[in-house]
């Protein structure tokens, strides 16, 4: 799936497949959601994969695939020891001949893979025991048949040469060198059957362990730049390069390759991206790969793909962390230029936030300005901005706003443009989110993220006079309150996030009935509001 239509598509289908599921389902029914929940899996849209295998499994719980691809959302929504527990379970039932068992046991290595990932500490004690359980998950389904399981052997690989860098005595008697030569011989042979998704990633990483960056480049550019890229896929290889590899701390052409597929990924459905603030400063601040290296992988388009997402990186670095006082997040807020929204002095930089989130009486859930803190986290975490003033602000049943005086001025942080106009409706009308959902780090939204209706020109009804409510999918949570929502394609703040529905969002501009739905106030009917009457 590579379009924002096809992943909503997607999650249609799957409330529509666990409604059967509840109900009087056929074998048919129960066939189509066994494939629907892969299709949920490469387009990367794990929640509602999690839910409709669940559904699934409660109608066929011994299926191994559907049981393997239930592991895969746990582990991609955080459960790791979750997936363990139904993954142990799978390869204990099935015999070691079953080609679900080499999955399930491959799944196993990826598990311990990312709690390797995961540790603060790579040579800890828990780091070490969770590298020595991957590698061994990956060896097995690896030794016992390599001409079929490349993509365990590819895994190997990079383990082991990340292993033998961190000094880290795990299968002394692997060479991974070796292991890469035998993957590449494999699939470089004319293939033959069906088409291995895995196998020009596969080759990709093997010839990255080899040091043949012609041909890692090569592969990349065959399947990255293909029209129907999988984001998994994708996914999966950034995170092996990132991750494992750390190919861009170690490697100028390699941080390129990242760059490239990050900004390739970011295209396709179901790739939402959430980064550690200062992972947000790092990503923008290295340089640029050079035009003939994105031409070479994405085509034509590459340098205005690379521009677009590196556009993002940059806005992300004006969106602010509201902070309780000596305590943890719990909101969002953005920096604007106030000459932006007419006020006086016009280059004063202020802080846009939701009433509900800072308010002079303290309403609940929000705080007095006094006992919060604005924290530009991807510029610098450790510097603390105390509010001086609410400037200006508007309720929760109007715009739910309120702009903040800091107490000193913020500096190394560039404003956010707002834009002049909401974007036009329409099947490709997109939105983006970023802020600090369930109050974690930075998150970009780029899944379901479609903008569903808006009360602006020239066919908007506003039912608040005064009041242009924005409705779009992007996901949000508890914290991403108070972000910017930027259109698509200047990443121009559009609207200011105020509250979303998974259900009973009654529709905009007069339509009748309900639907699932996040609303933003838009930011021109907020400047109108703030004008001196």
């Amino acid at each position: 799936m590579n379009s924002t239509t096809d992943g909503n598509e997607l999650r249609k289908q799957a409330r529509d497949a666990l409604g059967r599921l509840t109900g009087l389902a056929g074998p048919d029914d129960l066939a189509r959601s066994k494939a629907l929940v892969e299709a949920l899996r490469n387009a990367r849209e794990y929640g509602a994969m999690g839910d409709l295998a669940e559904a699934v499994s409660r109608w066929d719980p011994t299926d191994p695939k559907n049981r393997r691809l239930y592991a895969q959302s746990l582990i991609d929504t955080g459960r790791a020891t979750a997936a363990i527990d139904v993954l142990e379970a799978v390869t204990r039932r099935l015999p070691s001949t079953h080609p679900e068992h080499a999955e399930a046991t491959g799944l196993l290595g990826r598990v311990y893979k990312q709690i390797f990932v995961d540790a603060g500490d790579k040579t800890s004690p828990g780091a070490r025991e969770a590298l020595r359980q991957a590698v061994a998950a990956y060896r097995t389904p690896w030794e016992a048949a390599p001409e079929r399981n490349t993509w365990h052997g590819v895994n190997l690989v990079a383990l082991l040469a990340r292993a033998r860098r961190l000094g880290l005595d795990v299968a002394p008697d692997l060479d991974p060198r070796t292991i890469a030569a035998t993957i590449v011989r494999t699939l470089e042979a004319p293939p033959s059957g069906t088409p291995d998704p895995w196998r020009l990633p596969t080759l990709a990483e093997a010839s990255l362990a080899l040091g043949d960056w012609d041909a890692v480049e090569r592969h990349i550019r065959a399947y990255a730049a293909d029209a129907d890229a999988d984001a998994f896929l994708i996914a999966g290889t950034r995170r092996q390069f990132t991750e494992i590899w750390d190919l861009e701390t170690i490697d100028e052409r390699g941080r390129g390759l990242v760059s490239i597929l990050r900004a390739r990924l970011l295209e396709l459905s179901g790739s939402g991206l959430e980064l550690k603030p200062a992972e947000v400063k790092h990503l923008h601040d290295l340089p640029d790969p050079e035009i003939g290296q994105l031409e070479a992988v994405l085509g034509k388009n590459g340098p205005q793909t690379f521009r677009w997402w590196k556009t993002g990186l940059g806005r992300a670095l004006a969106v602010a962390a509201i902070r309780r006082k000596l305590g943890s997040r719990f909101a969002t807020g953005f920096l604007v230029r106030a000459s932006d929204l007419g006020r006086e002095p016009g280059d004063e930089l202020l802080v846009l936030t939701n009433f509900h989130v800072i308010n002079a009486q303290g309403v609940s859930p929000g705080v007095r300005p006094e006992r919060a803190e604005v924290v530009f986290e991807a510029v610098d975490p450790d510097k603390a901005y105390a509010i001086k003033e609410i400037l200006w602000s508007s309720p929760v049943g109007q715009h739910d706003v309120a702009l903040l005086r800091l107490a000193e001025p913020v500096t190394g942080v560039a404003p956010l443009p707002i834009a002049g106009v909401l974007p036009d409706l329409g099947e490709t009308a997109r939105v983006y989110v970023i802020g600090h959902p369930g109050g974690r780090d930075l998150a970009f939204s780029f899944q379901d993220n479609e903008l569903l209706d808006h009360e602006g020109p020239p066919a908007g009804q506003p039912a608040i006079p005064g009041v242009c409510r924005v409705h779009y999918g992007a996901p949000t949570e508890g914290g991403s309150s108070g972000s910017p929502v930027f259109d698509a394609t200047a990443w121009e703040v559009v609207a200011l996030h105020h509250k979303g529905g998974r259900t009973g969002m009654p529709k905009l501009n007069g339509v009748a009935g309900t639907y699932a739905a996040n609303e933003g106030i838009s930011l021109q009917s907020i400047k109108a509001a703030m004008a001196p009457k």
